[in-house]
């Protein structure tokens, strides 16, 4: 410890700063359970959860547009709730009581690595990205495969990958992104031992299993047929150029499609095709790049840091944030290039931010621009309250909110492209 550093707090002190800090920036979010219309995807947990409860035949008799493991997450709240209004704050308190472990989590690491501001940085961001999000943060339930991701994580490195596998396929159930997540923690478990990543898998596959069994009464794979045919939501990077470009006289509508607002029109339709081909592409080499990454760091032999990278003294620090980044590579870009990019999205993004900046040295990446794009994403995640909710968003986006929502994707694109050079930078380092 540098003369600099301020002395640690003793155990009992600790616990009281942890408390009324905890207290103090999750309790106010309990607001959001009264505040605000209740949301259309709300309405879809209660049905699909009291479905299930009352015997119906989910995604036969009743059309459900998630997959089966979000049902968890929701026959809970709908079994004490007698109305929708009910299930509105249980549902709300569910979320609530899982994104404040999180925050927990962030800031107990803050008290016990210091005092110093860039100790508390993580936790400052997360909160402060929720509450940003604040309109959606107890009306959907992406926080829960957010969360699911990040603590399977936390226990790779601490040495549990069966634990890590089986969470990380809850919340692959639960959404289906996380899946997105595996090839790099494979990679990791894999540099520990081949028992680990063998744990790893049978774990994964075990809890997986369900799903395999379950086809024969219950055709869950339609989930994905609710979401075939869309074209660009209005808030994707191509949908908010071409809705720029209406201001100018290229001819596009803001509709209302189903359940969500897409920018229909010639030039619209004519890009929903390469927007497609260019998010699947971006999102595989994403995710190519990250695994590359990955392997070249957790094998490197000319490097003493990265030869001991699974062992007690890294996993607490510098692999957790160089995991972290890695792994959200490739979800970054599904989310960035995505021609349905909602703003509860940036819920997948946010706690991977905070786990990139846990430790000042990025050993799989280069730290500069790995911190470039976290601040990237953070900016973009503040400037979601300019355009949603808004009261032009039914009907269409002014200029002025519309140039917002363009520079808030532009922010992701070249958050994207930050972390693709930096893993690049890096690997070119370890060659």
């Amino acid at each position: 410890m540098s003369s600099k550093d301020p002395a640690p707090l003793n155990g009992r002190i600790r616990y009281l700063w942890f408390t009324v800090l905890w207290a103090v920036f999750t309790l106010p979010f309990l607001s959001r359970l009264v505040l605000g219309q209740t949301s259309h995807d709300v309405e879809l947990y209660w049905v699909g959860g009291s479905a299930v409860l009352q015997g119906a035949r989910i995604y036969t008799d009743v059309v459900f547009e998630y997959p089966p493991y979000a049902l968890l997450w929701f026959v809970g709240p709908a079994a004490v709730s007698g109305n929708l209004a009910e299930f509105r704050v249980v549902f709300g308190l569910l979320i609530w009581a899982i994104d404040a472990a999180v925050k927990g989590y962030l800031l107990w690491q803050a008290l016990v690595s210091g005092r110093r501001v860039r100790d508390f940085l993580p936790f400052a961001l997360y909160i402060s990205g929720t509450a940003a999000l604040g309109h959606f943060l107890l009306q959907r339930y992406d926080v829960i495969p957010a969360a699911l991701s990040m603590a399977a994580l936390l226990w790779l490195v601490r040495g549990w990958p069966a634990t890590a596998g089986a969470v990380i396929a809850l919340a692959i159930g639960a959404k289906v992104y996380p899946v997105l997540y595996v090839p790099v923690m494979a990679v990791y478990a894999a540099r520990r031992s081949r028992s680990d990543v063998l744990r790893f898998a049978v774990a994964g596959a075990i809890t997986l299993l369900p799903l395999l069994i379950a086809v024969w009464w219950m055709p869950w794979w339609r989930f994905a047929t609710f979401h075939a045919g869309r074209g660009l939501q209005v808030e994707s990077a191509w949908a908010s150029v071409v809705w720029m470009l209406h201001f100018a006289g290229v001819p596009a509508r803001w509709e209302f499609i189903t359940a969500w607002n897409e920018v229909t029109g010639p030039v619209a339709e004519r890009l929903v095709g390469p927007a497609t081909t260019i998010w699947v592409a971006a999102t595989g080499l994403s995710l190519w790049r990250a695994v590359m990454a990955a392997r070249r760091l957790f094998s490197s032999a000319s490097d003493t840091r990265t030869r001991s990278i699974g062992d007690t003294r890294l996993a607490s620090g510098e692999s957790v944030s160089s995991l972290a980044l890695l792994m959200v590579m490739p979800v970054l870009s599904f989310v960035a290039f995505s021609p349905v990019l909602s703003p509860q999205f940036h819920l997948w993004l946010l706690p991977w931010c905070a786990l990139g900046l846990v430790s000042k040295n990025l050993p799989a990446l280069d730290a500069s621009l790995a911190r470039r794009a976290i601040w990237c994403i953070f900016l973009a995640t503040l400037i979601v309250p300019v355009f949603y909710p808004s009261k032009t968003y039914t009907h269409g986006l002014d200029i002025g909110r519309t140039a917002a929502l363009v520079f808030r994707n532009g922010l992701l694109i070249y958050a994207a492209a930050c972390l693709w050079v930096s893993a690049g930078r890096r690997q070119a380092t370890l060659s």
